[in-house]
């Protein structure tokens, strides 16, 4: 596998877990901020799992040339819970361990997925999973967000996620636009400018998610 090829990937996350047919803007990563927010969640009301066959996290690693590889990452498992059509509360619980690329075949793609698994990235035999708490729910004048806490290689925090949100009293489908977390706040610093790496060699510390969510109401 081409070095190049190598240094890129990076898959994350992540991550969390919410998506969206169709969007392609791109929005900035964010913590929780000044704008109004919902009171923090109670988990009232009806609960639904997650379906894992359904639920995807889309990630884009690249360099700041713009070189890139594509992939995504599955959920282990996760619970929701809302009241009136209105979420209180949720954790999912990413599969690190599923890593997978999209854009290369045979040995090269072999090789990008058990490097982003090894201790340069993801550490998944040390960490096989990451998890996603909602904290809150905010909506201001770019749209809907969930906030909470996402948890990677054992450090914890706090994102916030835009979506598009619908829930009934049978299912609840979420979608995200894409949108930025930095990787070296989880301790991902591989060819990161961080820790000096030279130009040509850079990998971004960006990494786009982008997520799609379905759960169904618990029998």
């Amino acid at each position: 596998m081409k070095k190049k090829s190598l240094l890129l990937a990076i898959g994350t996350l992540t991550a969390v877990g919410i998506a969206i047919y169709g969007c392609t803007q791109r929005s900035r990563e964010a913590t929780t901020g000044s704008s109004t927010a919902a009171a923090s969640l109670d988990g009232s009301g009806i609960t639904y799992l997650v379906d894992t066959t359904a639920s995807l996290i889309e990630w884009t690693g690249s360099t700041p040339t713009h070189f890139k590889h594509t992939g995504n990452l599955k959920l282990k498992n996760g619970k929701f819970t809302a009241n009136q059509n209105h979420l209180t509360g949720g954790t999912f619980v990413i599969n690190i361990r599923s890593i997978n690329n999209t854009d290369q075949t045979g040995e090269d793609k072999g090789d990008l997925e058990k490097h982003l698994r090894d201790t340069d990235f993801f550490e998944a035999a040390k960490f096989p999973f990451g998890q996603f708490e909602v904290t809150q729910t905010r909506t201001d004048s770019s749209g809907q967000k969930v906030i909470g806490n996402l948890t990677l290689k054992g450090k914890t925090n706090t994102i916030e996620i835009p979506v598009s949100l619908h829930i009934d009293e049978q299912r609840i489908t979420a979608e995200s636009a894409e949108f930025a977390i930095d990787r070296t706040r989880w301790g991902i610093v591989y060819q990161s400018g961080v820790i000096g790496t030279l130009k040509d060699d850079l990998i971004s510390d960006d990494v786009l998610i982008k997520l799609k969510l379905v759960a169904t109401r618990q029998p």
